[in-house]
């Protein structure tokens, strides 16, 4: 039988510990949530995943809390996608909430930093969508969402 020597053990685990506080370093990195300085900026990523309609028609549906206006720009992305950016992070929570509270049912979105992405289609047309939110979450550092009943 061999025996194995503790201070080898010991140096093994040590070095394992801190490969994996590295990579657990790198992963908490990629992990934040991107956040844009203008509705223009916000609508130029989105637009370059998505293929935004430039002609697309209807009004965004606007958010709204106890103070008013939840978000401080708007934009249609397609018919039934949106784009709202937010003043500060207690509006996004509040129009993120709003959103998981509908009774009108469930609600495809992406949530960044100050933005957030919702795809209308099941309320409107009352059929699920195509648009890859998924996709648009991972490729902008977003959190992907299905919400409301």
């Amino acid at each position: 039988m061999k025996r194995r020597h503790p201070a080898g053990i010991a140096i093994a685990i040590s070095l394992l510990g801190a490969s994996l506080a590295g990579c657990a370093g790198q992963q908490a990195a990629s992990n934040e949530l991107r956040s844009f300085s203008s509705m223009d900026e916000a609508y130029a990523a989105v637009d370059e995943i998505l293929g935004c309609d430039s002609e697309a028609i209807g009004n965004p549906v606007v958010p709204m809390g106890d103070g008013g206006r939840l978000a401080s720009a708007q934009r249609v992305c397609s018919e039934n996608v949106q784009i709202d950016l937010y003043p500060n992070q207690g509006a996004l929570d509040e129009s993120y909430q709003t959103w998981a509270d509908s009774s009108q049912g469930k609600i495809p979105l992406v949530r960044g930093a100050n933005w957030m992405v919702v795809d209308l289609s099941r309320i409107a047309g009352g059929q699920s969508s195509t648009t890859d939110l998924q996709g648009l979450a991972d490729k902008l550092k977003g959190e992907y969402a299905v919400v409301g009943t």
